[in-house]
């Protein structure tokens, strides 16, 4: 029989919550990723979409009826030098219908994948094609840390602003910046504007 303690139930409530923010959290490669839910408009099953052909960084897919733009993360995310085009998928059929119609279908097989679709603070939406399904977290405020100049100068990832890690034995979580992940490609390069 559990005792009633005073004592106890006056350290229970001095105690402040500590603030915290619901990310999703989503894995692209092997390297795990989260967006402020701020910034989610919605999760999506990721139908056809098109692409520009020889590796476009950027494709369209209906959403509610109008074009939504999509956006590559090897072109966004990945600081490659020479873009392997992942995303995209050429059978010989296709790479001959595109020849002819210059669009590209993206990966579209019977697996099921996903579509985020990202909002920025000017309500601009774009759509990030991911393949599992991502999950909420609420992560404490504390878990938040900066990335490193250097790693900012020279590391492998754009539109990062900061690593996530709720316990140190966790590989981190590398947190998005909506503006920076919608902003147009020419702006992420070095010498955009």
């Amino acid at each position: 029989m559990a005792v009633f303690s005073p004592l106890s139930s006056r350290r229970s409530t001095n105690r402040k919550p500590q603030p915290t923010q619901q990310l999703i959290v989503f894995s692209l490669y092997t390297e795990g990723f989260a967006l402020p839910i701020r910034a989610v408009q919605k999760v999506i099953p990721r139908g056809k979409i098109y692409g520009a052909p020889q590796g476009g960084a950027v494709g369209l897919t209906l959403y509610q009826d109008q074009e939504l733009l999509v956006i590559d993360v090897d072109h966004r995310i990945f600081k490659r030098t020479e873009l392997p085009n992942l995303s995209l998928s050429y059978s010989q059929g296709e790479a001959a219908e595109s020849a002819r119609t210059a669009s590209v279908k993206w990966e579209d097989d019977t697996e099921q994948r996903y579509l985020l679709i990202v909002q920025n603070r000017a309500g601009k939406i774009v759509g990030l094609p991911i393949d599992s399904p991502p999950s909420l977290q609420r992560v404490p405020e504390s878990a938040f840390k900066p990335l490193t100049a250097d790693y900012m100068a020279q590391g492998n990832l754009r539109c990062v602003s900061a690593l996530v890690r709720q316990n140190p034995e966790d590989s981190p979580l590398f947190l998005l910046n909506p503006e920076q992940l919608i902003q147009s490609q020419q702006t992420l390069l070095p010498g955009g504007n």
